[in-house]
């Protein structure tokens, strides 16, 4: 068996979900850690044991030659960090969400993964959830509740914030069926803090039409109503699925639930960040392994996950146009940026 190499690009926060998981790994090494700040890059290195430091990307490649990249930085530069990477003969990137910000971003970013043969997964690692992995939810929604026709997602914080995993989740349970028209609606645009780099509309309320009429009403905003009793943005997460014969109420932290015509009583299940993020995380970055190993199919793998960012992106074009669209559509950077110019006088 083959031993995979990983560098880290980014020592902060999130750096510290992905390191403890190497610990469990079966194929795969931490090798390597690069960050700019040097207090936080040597503790970050001496905690999790990591044998080589360094304060540049391309030095750090240079050296290591790693099959695995974890991109774990604010989203300002995807594309540059990711074709440096692939440049440099790397097999996979693991990149923090959101995967693109900007329309031209996806674009770039296909076009990088097409030429370079190189795979792009991004971390929105709930997918290896057990109720997720396993199929419990998806078989509750296609199977248990009669002909799905509503959905509402909702989520706190802006699309590019907690908006990526509420989009992926959606289109899993959905059969990763893309959305056939949009029409949103959006105001504020907030500059401050988190939001400076995860640049979208502070508020987004999209109504998106799927196959089959389904119905989705998907809300992004500090106001939204996401899981009861949470503080943080991280924590908010909520479906609620009605079909014709039942419904269904996954709930992050809040376990799920779900009950249909002849049932007594409901049938509970585990959701829960705390519980399950360490094991979803390491069965996350060890399918990475797998796919190199034996060409397992990633459940985030980039032709799966640019659908959520589309999505995400065409709802923004829904509001800049003002009306409902058919999808797919054409969204450009201009209008992009005129779209923020426009929403910072709301």
């Amino acid at each position: 068996m083959a031993t995979y190499r990983s560098l880290f690009l980014g020592c902060g926060a999130r750096a510290q979900w992905h390191a403890p998981a190497y610990r469990e790994l079966r194929n795969m090494e931490l090798a390597g850690a690069c960050d700019l700040d040097a207090e936080r890059r040597e503790a970050f290195c001496q905690k999790y044991g990591v044998p080589a430091a360094y304060d540049d990307y391309e030095t750090a490649l240079s050296d290591l030659r790693p099959d695995i990249v974890h991109v774990i930085t604010c989203p300002g530069r995807r594309v540059w960090e990711i074709e440096t990477a692939a440049r440099a003969g790397v097999r996979t990137v693991i990149v923090e969400k959101p995967l693109a910000i900007k329309p031209s971003e996806i674009e770039e970013l296909s076009r990088i993964r097409a030429q370079y043969d190189m795979e792009i997964i991004t971390n929105c690692q709930r997918r290896y959830y057990p109720q997720f992995r396993d199929g419990t939810i998806r078989d509750i929604v296609q199977n248990r509740i009669g002909d799905l026709y509503f959905v509402r997602a909702s989520t706190r914080g802006n699309t590019m914030g907690m908006g990526p995993h509420t989009m992926d989740l959606l289109l899993f349970f959905l059969g990763e069926v893309e959305p056939e028209a949009v029409w949103a609606m959006a105001h504020t645009i907030n500059e401050e803090g988190y939001q400076a780099t995860h640049l979208a509309p502070e508020s987004i309320l999209a109504e998106y039409w799927f196959p089959n009429n389904v119905r989705v009403i998907f809300d992004c905003d500090p106001e939204a109503l996401g899981t009861p009793g949470e503080d943080s943005f991280w924590m908010h997460l909520h479906f609620d699925f009605l079909g014709s014969k039942g419904r269904l109420y996954p709930t992050q932290n809040k376990g799920y639930w779900y009950q249909s015509e002849g049932m007594a009583e409901p049938v509970h299940g585990e959701s829960s960040f705390s519980k399950q993020e360490p094991a979803g995380q390491r069965d996350f970055i060890q399918a990475v392994g797998d796919w190199l190993e034996h060409g397992t199919p990633h459940l985030n793998r980039f032709e799966l996950h640019q659908r959520s960012v589309r999505a995400l992106l065409a709802a923004q074009k829904s509001v800049y146009e003002g009306k409902r669209l058919s999808l797919p559509t054409e969204f450009t950077d201009a209008e992009w940026s005129a779209l923020r110019e426009r929403l910072r006088g709301t």
